[in-house]
């Protein structure tokens, strides 16, 4: 993901584009990605929803998960393999294929933004005010929630929250 251009991380892609930029945390959350099959736009929406005060539970999880299904799976995922694919294929050497992996990565950017408008609507959905639960939301939490459905060990999930922790 590029650098925001702007101060602004109040909107998730913001955020995203901010935190993903950051020393360690592209190479932490593609890790994940290919080693577990981890969504990079939910692991930072969980962190964004922890930092703006919003505690993650299953059930709203589960919402957002099929909520952006199957854009991930028909259009981002794809544009990836597709882009990957071009590069082990043709290597980087010839100007016109890198070209259009540019425009295909571009692709693959707005594909994710739109995913992440979805996630961020998603909140706005929430009709019990997740923000005035009984209790704030503990580090790492949202975090801990969406990667341990997906077998991610908790010494892994200490490793990211420590990066994470030192990028704040």
């Amino acid at each position: 993901m590029p650098s925001a251009s702007s101060d602004d991380c109040s909107s998730l892609w913001n955020f995203s584009l901010d935190y993903y930029a950051r020393p360690g945390v592209a190479d932490a959350c593609l890790q994940l990605q290919d080693g577990h099959g981890v969504n990079v736009n939910l692991l930072l929406w969980c962190v964004w929803l922890e930092r703006r005060g919003l505690v993650l539970d299953k059930v709203r999880l589960r919402k957002a998960q099929k909520r952006i299904h199957a854009w991930d799976e028909h259009y981002v995922i794809p544009l990836r393999h597709l882009r990957r694919r071009m590069k082990v294929e043709f290597g980087s050497a010839d100007a016109g294929i890198e070209a259009l992996r540019s425009q295909i990565k571009q692709a693959e950017l707005l594909a994710e933004k739109q995913l992440q408008i979805w996630l961020e609507a998603e909140v706005q959905t929430w009709s019990d005010g997740a923000a005035d639960s009984a209790s704030p939301p503990v580090a790492g939490d949202n975090l801990r929630l969406y990667l341990l459905q997906l077998n991610v060990t908790e010494a892994a999930i200490a490793r990211l929250l420590q990066l994470f922790a030192s990028v704040v």
